[in-house]
């Protein structure tokens, strides 16, 4: 089953094709999926990540796009001035990068995603060329998902559980990382908006809140690009909640969409919330698509059912318009499908 389809080149784009774009993060698993998209799409792209190695192992997989794709060591995003030579001359933004190690302590990880962005958004506030910037958020900075709850995600809701869980009194304990990091984005995206309303930057901003990232692997797995294929080897994914999942191609696109194809994103949270899946029939599906595994997974007993409402409807409608997939939203057996490709 082909996994893409041809970017809709007759329409206006925000930017024009070979400006250059600036992604944060480049070796994970989203951020590699959005620097090949716009690649794809024509655009050249400078890839940050933590170390020399890395970035050079970024340069091997783009090799193919030549010059088109270069790279630049930021080794700590959190420190003051750190992107300012890598914003030199960029037209977009997208900041992909974060703290995913699931730390405890949000004094660590949660400044420290607050303490990014705002030194990207300074370095780009003062780098005259940046006409558009784009920060990945995520589902955790609008809500928890809990089964069988049924609620309504807007576009002004805040995930205020989880930062009251992250900042409760010490001690720091493991079971505290999930919250931590759901702070870790709602602070962070609070962030963008209010530099934006303070500051009044020259640049459009807007942000992409993914849910659970699912789909083909195009290098690293990040923290859950591996959660399909190691259903088949038993191990589900912290026993994560019923919630949705979106493609990761996906994701990618309305990245791209946002930072640099369409003109009428101006201030948007864009909810890249694909499909509501749950583990039960996740684990059934992936049986269908390798009936000849053993060791299956088991899912989790009476996990119930994701029924929280989400504005997903924009997402899918920016990928019809400007990638002409007529589902919106790639299917989710697709997605699972390609996830398991290699496996």
């Amino acid at each position: 089953m082909p996994s893409s389809t041809a970017l809709n080149t007759a329409l206006p784009t925000a930017l024009p094709p070979n400006s250059l774009i600036l992604v944060t993060g480049a070796s994970g698993h989203i951020a590699g999926h959005v620097v090949h998209e716009a690649l794809l799409a024509g655009y050249r792209v400078r890839g940050t990540a933590r170390s020399a190695a890395k970035t050079a192992h970024t340069q091997t997989t783009y090799a193919r796009f030549g010059d088109a794709y270069t790279t630049t060591v930021v080794s700590d995003f959190a420190l003051p001035h750190a992107f300012d030579e890598a914003v030199r001359g960029v037209d977009a933004i997208i900041h992909v990068a974060s703290d995913t190690t699931f730390g405890t302590d949000p004094n660590v990880v949660v400044t420290g995603v607050v303490n990014g962005v705002e030194s990207l958004l300074t370095a780009a506030a003062a780098e005259p060329s940046v006409k558009r910037f784009v920060l990945t958020s995520s589902s955790m900075a609008a809500y928890t998902p809990h089964a069988n709850v049924a609620k309504q995600v807007t576009a002004d809701s805040w995930n205020s559980e989880a930062v009251d869980a992250a900042w409760a009194p010490p001690p720091y304990t493991p079971e505290r990382a999930f919250m931590v990091y759901g702070a870790s984005k709602v602070e962070g995206e609070r962030a963008l908006w209010k530099f934006v309303q303070d500051h009044k930057p020259h640049f459009v901003a807007n942000a992409v809140l993914p849910n659970f990232n699912m789909g083909k692997v195009l290098d690293s797995t990040g923290a859950t690009g591996a959660a399909v294929p190691k259903l088949l080897s038993g191990e589900i994914f912290q026993v994560a909640a019923p919630q949705y999942a979106i493609d990761v191609i996906d994701d990618a696109r309305l990245h791209v969409i946002a930072a640099v194809l369409d003109a009428s994103l101006t201030n948007e949270r864009i909810f890249a919330f694909g499909h509501a899946f749950r583990w039960t029939d996740l684990v059934a599906l992936v049986q269908e698509l390798r009936p000849h595994a053993t060791g299956l997974a088991t899912p989790p007993a009476n996990e119930g059912y994701e029924l929280t409402k989400v504005p997903n409807e924009p997402g899918a409608e920016l990928l019809r318009k400007w990638y002409g997939q007529e589902t919106g939203y790639k299917p989710f057996r697709q997605t699972v499908e390609e996830n398991l490709e290699g496996y």
